[in-house]
């Protein structure tokens, strides 16, 4: 094994970011949304879609 094998990453510091992001966004939202009285399964689904947004989002912000 080379030592580059063993420090190679998963995933970029950019992708961590922008799936960072991502999540706390989505997260967020569906906890907004369910403390505005909606239905649990109605927040998730608003925070799935918000994550899915978000990705697109970052991926064009962060350069």
């Amino acid at each position: 094994m080379s030592s580059h094998d063993e420090h190679s990453s998963l995933l970029t510091i950019r992708t961590a970011l922008i799936l960072l992001c991502a999540v706390l966004s989505g997260a967020a939202i569906g906890i907004l949304t369910g403390l505005a009285r909606h239905s649990p399964y109605e927040g998730v689904v608003v925070g799935i879609v918000t994550m899915a947004g978000a990705i697109r989002f970052f991926h064009w912000l962060i350069k």
